[in-house]
């Protein structure tokens, strides 16, 4: 895969020469991280209790269990593609359980545990909070992280696009298109994805080999520097 450095068809206007323009863009990207990591203070905090929850082994602040079965399960396909117009097919694995209460729920789950959770199969539900944080099924178990640890993971999104506008307006703070704009933008949060996965992964259950598989460290790595490098080639001659 090949990156070229995008030439401007519209002339770069800058903003460092417009000084209240600049700042407005410093001000917005600042008050977005600051709002953003205020935000994030109860979730981290849940977050943080849910772990401490989670390492308990026996008691009664430990994970609640329910009994419940396998009620379905099917794999489904997506592809994506890239700039180069190479197709990539992703295999996923969806299981359904059931409650004790007849309600059901369909998650995503590693083709490992997709193997041993057959239709019919019990199960046994890890609970916290009321949410479903776990489930095991034939002696395979599949977790999964609580709603606090995705809104957390929403409100580091959001600090780090803030934190991306701060700099912009900082650092570079031309205009030279909508088009620029987004692919910036759409660039700069790709790199934030596995990252932040990682980060609240391990929040939730600590830095280990299943929170943070090799695999997946390289995989993020890897992609995260495509979209680095498609950023750094749109700044032209500006470091």
């Amino acid at each position: 895969m090949r990156f070229r450095r995008f030439s401007r068809s519209t002339p770069a206007v800058s903003l460092l020469g417009r000084s209240v323009g600049r700042w407005i863009v410093v001000a917005v990207g600042l008050g977005v991280l600051v709002f953003a990591l205020v935000s994030a203070v109860d979730p981290y905090q849940e977050t943080r209790d849910f772990r401490a929850t989670a390492k308990c082994e026996r008691g009664d602040d430990c994970l609640a269990e329910e009994p419940a079965s396998i009620a379905d399960r099917r794999t489904y396909t997506t592809t994506s593609t890239d700039s180069d117009g190479h197709t990539t097919t992703t295999t996923h694995h969806e299981v359904t359980w059931q409650r004790a209460d007849g309600s059901r729920q369909s998650r995503d789950v590693s083709a490992g545990f997709y193997k041993k959770a057959e239709e019919g199969a019990p199960a046994t539900l890890r609970l916290w909070r009321g949410d479903v944080v776990g489930v095991e099924v034939m002696g395979a178990e599949e977790t999964f992280l609580p709603k606090a640890a995705d809104s957390l993971g929403f409100w580091f999104h959001l600090a780090y696009f803030g934190l991306g506008v701060l700099l912009w307006g900082l650092l570079f703070g031309w205009w030279d298109g909508f088009f620029m704009l987004c692919f910036r933008t759409i660039a700069w949060m790709f790199t934030s994805i596995v990252p932040v996965r990682i980060a609240t992964d391990a929040l939730a259950y600590g830095l280990n080999s299943e929170s943070a598989p090799l695999g997946t460290i390289i995989f993020g790595v890897f992609f995260t520097g495509i979209a680095a490098v498609m950023l750094f080639c749109t700044l032209g001659n500006t470091w």
